[in-house]
């Protein structure tokens, strides 16, 4: 694992607890308003008989999601992550990082209909980590849903290219946090990686903000071939 990977890590073990916070009490605009319903309807949309939420973070779409009966499990790699996603006494969370998903085990599931990585493929390789373990653990023409920070957006001043960028945490009431870099994709980038994994883009949506009608995300959904 090299440093710019290493920092994610740290960064998120250290601002954990401020972020769980930050989410329980909705301090955050675009979640409210967008992102939040935009992956959740997502998801909803696709039936998915069992789902896995990479980098479930306190585990706020996971509830979301066994409130409506669907199955499923979240995994993180922080463990005070998954210490607050158990707070409420379900077990189906656990500590794993993205590259040992192949060799956890989910209760009685086996193969899972999708994977759901909701603004948690932050790291160069975490793409690569994910959509190798979906060779294994998806089922047959299983999908993966996305949602990310609009690289339009996103990209902010600088060039529409592939790259490091540095994290900003402004915006976010009075918590402190701990900056991280994180891996900037083209929208373009986004789609030939997978398709170069063996998935294909099945559906791409912009969610929109209510007033500034402005994209401010985009969710991917790939489907394993």
């Amino acid at each position: 694992m090299d440093k710019n990977e290493q920092l994610i890590l740290h960064s998120w073990a250290v601002n954990a607890k401020p972020w769980t916070h930050v989410v329980r009490e909705k301090q955050i605009d675009s979640r409210v308003l967008v992102t939040d319903s935009a992956i959740l309807e997502a998801v909803i949309e696709l039936e998915p008989r069992t789902f896995l939420d990479i980098g479930c973070g306190e585990g706020w779409l996971c509830r979301e999601l066994f409130a409506r009966g669907f199955d499923g499990w979240g995994v993180d790699a922080i463990a005070d992550f998954i210490e607050s996603s158990r707070c409420t006494g379900d077990v189906r969370f656990l500590v794993s990082s993205y590259s040992d998903l192949v060799s956890q085990r989910f209760g009685t599931i086996n193969h899972f209909s999708c994977f759901i990585c909701n603004f948690s493929i932050l790291g160069e390789r975490a793409l690569g980590e994910i959509a190798e373990a979906g060779q294994s653990l998806l089922e047959s023409k299983g999908k993966i849903i996305i949602q990310t920070l609009h690289p339009a957006i996103a990209c902010g001043e600088f060039p529409y290219q592939d790259g490091w960028r540095e994290t900003s945490w402004q915006g976010l009431g009075n918590q402190p946090f701990s900056p991280a870099p994180w891996y900037f994709r083209t929208v373009e980038s986004w789609i030939y990686e997978f398709h170069l994994r063996n998935y294909r883009l099945l559906k791409l949506q912009e969610p929109c903000h209510p007033t500034t009608q402005k994209p401010v995300s985009i969710i991917f959904i790939f489907e394993r071939q």
